[in-house]
């Protein structure tokens, strides 16, 4: 603004200027060359004199009202560019926090709060209003304010009311941008393809972080080491080369899952004696220590998407004190109890070969 005003009052200087010069030199030349005689000079002074003037306020006018155009035109330049901006990271919060397809009521908040102080300067009434009209709706599909059940009812209205107010904000910037009817359409298809398998990838996340976290704090099992990798979980047995292995966690539909006691055997022959075979795929287990679940519902199945979102969607709600990802846990640990081969749980088992294996040194 500064600049401008600072623009506006050179050219009008520059204009006076000119006409107050243009002035003089014409008096001179008149004087100089007898242009006039001496009764009609001042007559023609007076006419060029008020000629002048009147050319000067013209001249001002115009200059003023340019100046004043151009003013109006920057400052409509940086509204819309902080108007855009202010949208756009609104747009941003907004699908930050539909990211996992549930916003809570704290959410909600920090959302009108949004609306109240970056998004109402700058928009129409009638706008603010339909925005706060679809915030309401997805207040009342929030996951504090539903039941779980109905969890893709939710889902659905609370997406539509999002679209709905991104629709609002581009009608408001009037560039023309709108989520219609066909590209909801679309959008749907493509979440139907891509969501499941984010919900997997967050729930598998979930899942093995909290079977790690209730096997570490457990007092009857000893694992130095858990980590899963290519579908299945390993256990290290204390800092020995014996696991339990589960899995595999990610397989068909009808497929079973085996929890086994595994050492492998070429390198650790000094357990051949509880060995449960001398070839093929069973010697790199111990004698007794597969327990197979054939049922597909026994143990977690990530490829099992379905059910992996109803787990997640229950996981979610909080409701269950007795949370599905630690059935695994406790099946572990009741294994790692039980399990014993003449006599011998798995830590004297160990015991025992490791003190074999150093006498053979």
């Amino acid at each position: 603004m500064k600049k401008v005003t600072e623009k506006k009052f050179d050219r009008k200087f520059a204009s006076i200027f000119a006409i107050v010069i243009g002035f003089i030199m014409f008096i001179a030349i008149a004087i100089v060359t007898n242009l006039f005689s001496s009764d009609d000079l001042p007559i023609q002074i007076s006419g060029a004199l008020l000629e002048a003037v009147v050319t000067a306020l013209i001249t001002y006018f115009l200059l003023t009202g340019q100046t004043n155009q151009e003013e109006i035109k920057e400052r409509n330049v940086k509204v819309f560019e902080e108007k855009s901006k202010r949208y756009n990271e609104f747009i941003d919060k907004l699908w930050e926090i539909w990211q996992d397809r549930e916003i809570s009521l704290e959410e909600l908040n920090e959302l009108m709060k949004i609306v109240s102080k970056d998004i109402l300067p700058y928009t129409k009434p009638e706008t603010i209003n339909k925005i706060l009209i679809h915030l309401n709706k997805i207040a009342d599909f929030s996951n504090s304010s539903i039941e779980m059940s109905n969890k893709p009812e939710a889902t659905q209205i609370i997406q539509e009311n999002v679209f709905n107010i991104i629709n609002e904000l581009a009608k408001e910037l009037g560039l023309g941008g709108k989520i219609d009817s066909q590209i909801r359409e679309n959008l749907n298809i493509l979440e139907a393809k891509v969501v499941p398998f984010l919900i997997q990838k967050e729930f598998k996340e979930i899942y093995i972080k909290n079977v790690i976290e209730t096997l570490e704090v457990s007092e009857e099992v000893d694992f130095s080491k858990i980590e899963y990798l290519n579908k299945y979980l390993w256990c290290r047995v204390k800092e020995s080369n014996v696991y339990f292995r589960i899995g595999p966690l990610e397989r068909p539909l009808n497929q079973g899952v085996l929890i086994g006691i595994y050492v492998e055997f070429w390198n650790n022959r000094n357990f051949t004696k509880f060995r449960d075979a001398a070839k093929g795929w069973r010697k790199d287990f111990l004698r007794a220590a597969r327990f197979m679940y054939g049922n597909p519902g026994d143990i977690i199945n990530f490829a099992d998407l379905e059910k992996v979102k109803e787990l997640f969607y229950k996981f979610k709600s909080n409701k269950s004190e007795d949370k599905p990802e630690n059935d695994l846990a406790k099946k572990i640990i009741r294994h790692y109890k039980e399990w014993n081969f003449d006599g011998k749980n798995i830590e004297h088992v160990i015991e025992e070969c490791t003190v074999k294996q150093q006498g053979e040194i």
